[in-house]
């Protein structure tokens, strides 16, 4: 028998500014290394959501297309993120009689259970749960339980992390893709898919914050106790950001992305009065100058504002107690000098940049906080362990995988 090669994995980040396809395998020595990357202006999406389906089929293709001559392989299923201001969550419980104690908790019951705490909230007819994912299990009591299988108890009780959405933008995206010539294994949450690539296990523990910034919208979630806690969408990304500098320059969309990419900062206090830009005028053609100083109190206004209300969103939640870690901020836009500073600044707490380490291949290229959730959604697609394996979609946007999931490096197949 010869030896099978690893499975190929793609994953899919359809953004607002930008398509980008990751193709990752799982090497010899456990480590993921990636093969092609390719990226491709976004010019269908709005805040997460698909508002053109011809223009964000064709920037699929072409993002998929380039990954695909980078690794010499052709695609034909991909891991998709999702994200969007129509994405809610909530926390859920549901307990159950353990239906023979004697023999103690079987697999049966805990799917019962976790049945019960998605049935314990009730949905508008165009809202559909895509993620339920367990926290913890309490057996007669006894809470912390990660996996109650085997114990001895008469009630079993399911704590559950809820991911909602509404069915018309999954189902948008859902076809771009398949007009794009390509299958949907799964969708995953952004901010989740980000995670698995960037917190690790002791910080998921200890419990932080991650704000993924998004070109449209940015993503906010917490994880505690090896679980995430609670999810949430910020109608507000880099494309704001953007936005201000066009309007507030004077200056095209195009040249304003580029001057903040250049010589914007989250702090205006770390640039000096007497700095400046030279620029462009829209409508007089001709080349003028402006303060820096002025650029970077646009750009810090709209980050504080971004901040502020992922943490009006944190206090809200019933886990706000829980972070004891800091806040992980990722994402393009946490390429900006001076955010971890900011954030300090705004949270109280301490902050860093995330980015996807440890990788292999063309691991230069994509060692960046803007392919975290693409990197992430490759790690979902080959670890094959979906964050709920009991609840998909009843409708035509999820398909149901098989419950038999391998690990991490059983991708060596004999034929």
């Amino acid at each position: 028998m010869r030896k099978k090669r690893p499975k190929i994995i793609t994953g899919l980040d359809i953004g607002t500014t930008k398509v980008c396809a990751i193709l990752g395998q799982i090497d010899d020595d456990g480590q993921l290394s990636i093969l092609g990357v390719g990226s491709n202006p976004s010019l269908g999406l709005k805040k997460g959501m698909v508002v053109d389906i011809e223009a964000t089929v064709d920037s699929i293709q072409k993002a998929v297309r380039k990954a695909e001559q980078m690794a010499g392989v052709s695609v034909k299923e991909v891991y998709v993120g999702i994200a969007g201001g129509h994405i809610t969550s909530q926390n859920s419980k549901g307990t159950v009689e353990v239906q023979n104690p004697i023999r103690g908790v079987t697999e049966q019951d805990r799917q019962r259970a976790l049945e019960r705490a998605k049935d314990y909230i009730k949905l508008p007819k165009d809202v559909e749960i895509i993620h339920a994912i367990p926290q913890e299990f309490v057996v007669d009591g006894q809470p912390g339980i990660k996996n109650p299988v085997g114990m001895s108890g008469t009630t079993l009780e399911a704590r559950v992390h809820l991911v909602m959405a509404a069915i018309t933008s999954a189902s948008n995206i859902v076809r771009c893709i398949s007009q794009a010539g390509l299958r949907t294994c799964n969708i995953l949450l952004e901010s989740l898919a980000s995670s698995l690539a960037i917190l690790g296990d002791n910080e998921k523990d200890l419990g932080v914050a991650l704000i993924d910034i998004g070109g449209g919208t940015s993503d906010v979630g917490i994880f505690a106790g090896g679980s995430v806690k609670f999810s949430g969408v910020i109608p507000l990304g880099g494309d704001s950001i953007t936005n201000d500098v066009a309007y507030g320059l004077k200056i095209s969309r195009y040249d304003a992305e580029n001057i903040k990419k250049k010589y914007a900062s989250a702090l205006v206090d770390s640039v000096g009065p007497d700095e400046v830009l030279e620029i462009s005028d829209v409508l007089k053609g001709a080349a003028n100058q402006v303060s820096r100083r002025f650029l970077c109190e646009i750009t810090e206004a709209r980050l504080e504002q971004i901040f502020m209300m992922a943490k009006q969103m944190i206090d809200a939640s019933p886990v706000k107690n829980k972070i004891y870690g800091g806040v992980v901020l990722t994402g393009g836009t946490s390429l900006m000098h001076g955010i971890a500073e900011l954030a300090e600044r705004i949270f109280e707490m301490p902050a860093k940049v995330g980015m996807p380490q440890g990788l292999k291949g063309l691991s230069g290229v994509v060692s960046s906080p803007i392919y975290s959730t693409g990197i992430g959604l490759v790690l979902y697609g080959l670890t094959n362990q979906p964050l709920n394996p009991h609840y998909y979609s009843n409708g035509n946007v999820f398909r149901k995988l098989s419950y038999n999931f391998k690990k991490l490096l059983d991708w060596y197949l004999w034929e």
